[in-house]
Formats: structure tokens, sequence, C-alpha cells
């Protein structure tokens, strides 16, 4: 409703398209808002049309993919195509709740992760988004030697493109509890093909400081102002409210910006301007500019502890995201 907080979108994709901000929820969001695509205005924070519904291709359903597309896929990062506007790309983390038939477990089994596939998706538009349709689907199939382990709920949640065709993808832990970084290369060939996508393992060295819980929870990419350099990636590690810096080249250390989001309070409330949050989860960032645009994931089980002032509690128990900005740091790009 025009004026009033989403009610539990569960923020997970996050992309900057045509002058606004699109935003995928995850299968956890309220039932009206899953497999909606949101036009959101970066200047306001306010929808700039109604939710989307996302709808599906006849010959998806009839794939071995259906059954999960019939229903509410996990959808869990959001990026658009460089060559084709017209098309965003998705990715599903966890499907345990539907199986494969044996032909379909016999052509896409060897995930080397969960027993049902991670699955890149290709969403088809139109330039003015009225309307969105999942027209392709890729299996993703992960180096043995990166034990990404069984665990569906701790799969992909980033996608970002680079300038050269690179397609990265941020793993949110692997069997050691290690975030990860792979990539595979994309072209105009990308969805023409149905076999698995074989992701690399990127390699670069990630800022985790011990084996406790450090996932990634997004990625985006962040073009350098230095010549000749193949730009950055930033990494959203959510539990430990901060953005990794990552250079593409390694040729710099990762810098790690720790950060502090604040919530405002209705402009007549007699609490501060803002109120520092206790539990934030940011699940999206996407780069426009030198600005960086973030969304939290509104976290059931911890999100009411951010109600302090009683005139923000109703949007916190409503599950209502934020939308945080934060200038692009010029000490990001310095060698240290």
């Amino acid at each position: 409703m025009q004026g009033q907080t989403l009610n539990d979108p569960q923020s997970s994709g996050f992309t900057w398209r045509h002058d606004e901000i699109i935003h995928l929820g995850d299968n956890s969001a309220a039932v009206e808002m899953r497999n909606k695509l949101l036009r959101i205005n970066p200047q306001t924070a306010a929808l700039n049309a109604p939710p989307l519904q996302i709808t599906v291709a006849e010959d998806i359903l009839k794939g071995c993919f259906g059954e999960l597309f019939s229903k509410y896929p996990d959808f869990e990062a959001l990026t658009w195509d460089r060559q084709n506007d017209t098309v965003f790309v998705s990715v599903t983390e966890d499907s345990s709740f539907v199986s494969l038939s044996a032909e379909c477990k016999a052509r896409y089994g060897e995930t080397n992760s969960t027993d049902y596939p991670t699955l890149l998706v290709k969403i088809e538009t139109d330039k003015a988004l009225s309307r969105a349709e999942i027209t392709a689907v890729r299996p993703v199939q992960f180096p043995k030697t990166a034990n990404v382990g069984n665990f569906p709920n701790d799969g992909i949640e980033g996608l970002a493109f680079d300038n050269v065709g690179n397609l990265y993808l941020g793993l949110e832990q692997n069997a050691e509890n290690a975030p990860m970084i792979f990539k595979t290369a994309y072209d105009d060939t990308f969805w023409q093909q149905d076999t698995y996508v074989k992701v690399q393992d990127t390699g670069l060295a990630l800022p985790v400081p011990d084996s406790k819980d450090h996932p990634i929870n997004d990625l985006d990419y962040l073009p350098s102002p230095k010549a000749g350099h193949p730009g950055y990636l930033v990494a959203v590690a959510r539990n430990d409210d901060q953005l990794w810096i990552l250079d593409i080249s390694q040729q710099q250390a990762p810098f790690v910006q720790q950060m502090a989001y604040y919530a405002p309070t209705p402009a007549d409330s007699r609490c501060p301007a803002y109120e520092k949050m206790v539990q934030t989860a940011v699940e999206g960032v996407t780069v426009h500019g030198n600005t960086l645009y973030l969304v939290n994931d509104a976290w059931k089980k911890h999100y009411p502890d951010n109600i302090q002032c009683p005139d923000n509690a109703a949007h916190f128990k409503k599950f209502a995201p934020l939308m945080f900005t934060s200038p692009v740091n010029p000490a990001w790009f310095v060698p240290r």
C-alpha cells in the first residue's frame, strides 16, 4: 500500500538496472511477496510500480526442475546480463523440499554439493519491466576439491558480473565453514545449453578471521579507478556487519570495511532521528557510481531485537527491510 512499509519480502536479490533497484525475495517471504520483482526508487526507497509476478515458461515446468518452479523457489541473489539488459540472472539455494526423478538424477545428480542442484535461472523481461518470465535454467557443478558439502541452506548467496564476461558466485560457506567465490564464463550461448555450469574456484583470498560463521551473503562488481585494472568485488559478510573489498587481480589485500547500520524513526516521534540497529543481517548490495545500496534480510528469529523506539515497533514486527546507502571509500583502492 502506498506510504506503508513492505510486509516481510525477505530480501535476497538486489541489483541496479535502468536507474532503479530491482529486488527479489526468497521463499520464506510472506506468500503475497514470493516470486515477485520489486522496482525500488533509489532516492526514496518507495516502489515505482506494484510487485511484478514472475511466471515460468511451460517447457521449464515440464522439465527436470518443473516441480521446484511450480512452487516457491528459494531465490538468493539477483543480477542482470551485461550483454542483454532485459535478462536477469538469479540462483536457487535450498531446494530440499523437492526431489529429482531417477532420470533427472542420472543427468544432474553429480553436483559435488547438494542432492538437488543449485540452479542458475534466466528471467526474461522487457525494458519497461512489464513482464518477467523464467525461460531457462542450468544446474551448477562445483569442483570436487572445493569441498562444498551437502548443506542445502549454505549455498550460493551472491552473483556479480565483471566487465569481461565472467559471472562470480559467492558461496555462503563450505564443509569447512568457509565462504568461497567461484566463477564461470558467460556469453550469448550460455542459456542455449542445458548441461552443468562447471564453476571454478577463483582462489580469491577472503579476510576470514577464524573457523566460525563468517558467510558471504551477496556480491557486486566495483569498477577500479585505475586504468587497466580488472576491478573489485564487494562481498557482504552479514554476520560481521562488514563489507569485504576484494581485488580481482589479487595484487591488493582484501579491505575490511566495518559497518554500522541505523534505522530512521518517524518524523513526529519523540525518539532520536536514527537508532543503531542491533541485528541487521544485510543480504543485498548493488553498486551505482560512487554509491553502494544495501538491503537487509529481516531475520525472523532476531529482527524484533531491533525494537527500541516504540514508534518503529510495527515496522520490525512486520519484518519490513531497510535500504541503506554508503559512499565508495577511496581507501578501498589504496595498496596496503
